[in-house]
């Protein structure tokens, strides 16, 4: 490769301003010291906060779907059942005279 068309390499100081860590690294760019927000260290994705969480896939969200239905119409036919129910006829009705 050429040298003369390839950037200037130096060592660059990066600055965590949350909690203060110092990273050297060879870079291109002009400043000395840059500063950042956040780095590995304090950021709470690297710190393991989200790994924590369990992830649900499709068949287990549609599996909790149909139990919290099935419980819900459960609860309901409880209800149902403990109210005062009505006798019905079991007679069975050929023509819209007979039920006048």
């Amino acid at each position: 490769m050429k040298k003369s068309i390839q950037p200037k390499l130096h060592e660059v100081t990066f600055k965590c301003a949350s909690c203060g860590s110092e990273y050297v690294v060879e870079s291109t760019l002009k400043q000395d010291l840059v500063s950042i927000d956040v780095c590995s260290n304090c950021h709470p994705f690297y710190k393991g906060g989200s790994s924590s969480q369990k992830v649900k896939g499709r068949a287990e969200k549609l599996s909790s779907k149909f139990n919290t239905g099935k419980n819900n119409l459960s609860k309901k036919t409880t209800k149902s059942s403990s109210k005062k129910t009505t006798k019905r006829s079991n007679k069975v009705i050929n023509s819209l005279d007979e039920l006048k």
